[in-house]
This record gives structure tokens, C-alpha cells and sequence, in this order.
């Protein structure tokens, strides 16, 4: 295998021809992938739902499940959805093509294979899964970040909770589409990670904090945004993140911007 992962993928090769079956799994393990095979639909979908399968190939056309049903399951599956699958079929019907796009599969080949065609498609989309794992990985590491300044913090505890829900409700009372309702909710959460740059002496102490003091606590916005910056999936966050702590009329940190210079949602 030229392409170098950070661990072996594992593909599943789903068919009811057992001699195509036969064909693609042994060009996949010379390439170094683990091969696991499944003849029929059923199989293969419960082969996706036990297994930590990163790609999957499959026939439109097999016994008790047909691949597009298969896809239509699994891209609906918020646990699954990022599993890639390319379906395959021997007919060229135009139709099958279409049925199969819609249904969400991610690429659509047709037998008999062209491997110099199929292999380098098949890496790319195994880039792709293997880069999702590592972008959700640290996003869940941000969020870690975020509960655990929470905690340490005994004048915020449940705040992002709070913040979370008040600010999600505000937004669908103002009909906000979805994406931005989740973005409320996630900036509710996220909105005070850059505290885990401020020492806890000064995150606790309860007497009035010093003017040096409390300039250390109004960085945490920037921290914040600069935390989240590197991931995609929290771009439409970082404004809330940033500007969480402007005021209307100007006076607030750290951009000092006042009324609609303020992004929407960090207002909310």
C-alpha cells in the first residue's frame, strides 16, 4: 500500500457474485487493506453495524437488502453517515446511477472493475474517512476542554448548559435556520474555552480582581478562537466564541464592537 494511514483500513466488499467478491478482495488485501465479505444485503448491513468498517463497496442489486437501501440506512444514521460507500453494479442503466447518488453513496462504479480507475478512488475516499476521525477526535477534545474548565470553575458550574439551551430557544423563536441553531448550542458550550488559558488563582479568586488581572481574563475570547480556529467543524462557532463578550454601545472586549458590528448570534 503506497498511501500511508495511521492504521490498516478495513473495507467491506459486498456482492452476491462470489467470483467478483473473490477478485476485488484479493486486489484490496495486495494493496493492504482488511478485507471482511458479505454475499448478501443482510449480511452486509450487519457487518457495517458490528464492525468499525471505514469503506464500504457494495452491489446495488443483492438477496434481502439492495445496496441503495443499505446506503439509505446508513446515511441517515448519525453514527454512520461518514462511512463511505461506492456502489457498484454490471449494468449501465442510468437510472440505478441516479437512484444510487440520491440515495447518498459517494462514488458509483460499474463491473467489470478498472482497477487503475477504482484503486486511486478508493484511497481518496479512505483519506477522507481517516481525516473526519482525526477533525472529530479533536473536536471532542475541545469540548473535553470546555466541560473542565466548567468544573474547576465554582462560579460557572452549569453555565454552558444554560447558556446552551437559553440561546437555542432564542433562536427558534427568531426561526433561525438549523445550522445556526447548533451553532447557539455549541457556542454555548465552547464559548469560555479559552479560560484554559487563565490561571485558576484568578478564575477563583474571590476578592475584586486587579486591573492586570482582569486584562488576563478578557483575553480569553481570542484564546478561545484561536483554539477552535484549526477545525472546520466549528468555523460558524469562532464569531460566538470571539465576541461573546461585546456590549451594544462599544464598551465591551475584546474587538470593542457595538450594535450590529456584533455578529447575530454572539448577541444572542
Amino acid at each position: 500500500m503506497d498511501e500511508k494511514f495511521s492504521r490498516q483500513p478495513v473495507v467491506l466488499v459486498a456482492d452476491d457474485e462470489r467470483e467478483a467478491v473473490a477478485i476485488l478482495s484479493e486486489v484490496l488485501k495486495r494493496q493492504g487493506y482488511l478485507v471482511k465479505v458479505a454475499t448478501d444485503g443482510k449480511e452486509a448491513m450487519e457487518i457495517i453495524e458490528n464492525g468499525n468498517i471505514d469503506l464500504a463497496i457494495i452491489d446495488v442489486f443483492m438477496p434481502y437488502l439492495s445496496g441503495i437501501d443499505i446506503c439509505r440506512q446508513v446515511k441517515s444514521d448519525p453514527q454512520r453517515r461518514l462511512l463511505p460507500i461506492v456502489m457498484i453494479t454490471g449494468l449501465g442503466d442510468e437510472k440505478d446511477k441516479v437512484e444510487a447518488l440520491e440515495s447518498g453513496t459517494d462514488d458509483f462504479l460499474n463491473k467489470p472493475f478498472n482497477f487503475t480507475e477504482l484503486l486511486p478512488r478508493l484511497r481518496s475516499l479512505l483519506r477522507m474517512k481517516f481525516l473526519n476521525e482525526e477533525l472529530d477526535s479533536a473536536e471532542n477534545v475541545i469540548y473535553a476542554l470546555a466541560r473542565a474548565i466548567e468544573a474547576k470553575d465554582k462560579y460557572t458550574q452549569g453555565h454552558t448548559e444554560r447558556v446552551s439551551s437559553y440561546a437555542r430557544q432564542l433562536g427558534e423563536r427568531l426561526k433561525l435556520p438549523s445550522q445556526d441553531l447548533s451553532a447557539l448550542y455549541s457556542g454555548g458550550i465552547l464559548h469560555d474555552v479559552g479560560k484554559i488559558g487563565i490561571p485558576d488563582s484568578i478564575l477563583n479568586k474571590p476578592a475584586k480582581l486587579t486591573e492586570e488581572e482582569f486584562d488576563l481574563i478578557k483575553k480569553h475570547p481570542l484564546i478561545g478562537a484561536q483554539i477552535c480556529q484549526p477545525l472546520q467543524s466549528v468555523r460558524n462557532v469562532i464569531p460566538i466564541i470571539r465576541h461573546h463578550h461585546e456590549k451594544m454601545d462599544g464598551s465591551g472586549y475584546p474587538d470593542g464592537l457595538k450594535g450590529e458590528e456584533i455578529p447575530l448570534l454572539a448577541r444572542i
